[in-house]
């Protein structure tokens, strides 16, 4: 009875926090969010080779079927090599990153070829 109930203590939690995924999340922000403001030497930097916050908005907007202003950033993250960048677009948190001036999603990797 004891390895039972210890059991039961153990695997409850257990599959309760592995049903909070990020798919599920939504974001519900305020009607006075205010984005977080980018670095500007960096941005200026990165105007030369089209990879400002601009240019990610326009990529997220095509990429997600939706208008640029339904793109907000939660979390702006980037040094000129690369970025990361948490997003609500259309109620949905998503994540993309910056390697050099390509976009891409979070989860991607540039370099698997294999597919």
């Amino acid at each position: 009875m004891k390895k039972l109930l210890f059991t039961v203590v153990l695997a409850l939690p257990t599959l309760y926090f592995a049903q909070d995924t990020q798919k599920d999340k939504k974001c519900d922000l305020p009607a006075n969010y205010q984005e977080p403001a980018p670095d500007k030497k960096i941005q200026s930097f990165l105007k030369k080779v089209d990879a400002t916050i601009e240019d990610l908005r326009k990529h997220i907007a095509i990429d997600n079927d939706c208008e640029e202003k339904d793109v907000v950033f939660l979390r702006i993250s980037e040094q000129k090599g690369n970025g990361l960048y948490d997003l609500c677009v259309k109620g949905k948190n998503l994540k993309y990153k910056r390697m050099g001036s390509v976009f891409m999603k979070a989860n991607e990797n540039p370099f698997d070829t294999a597919k």
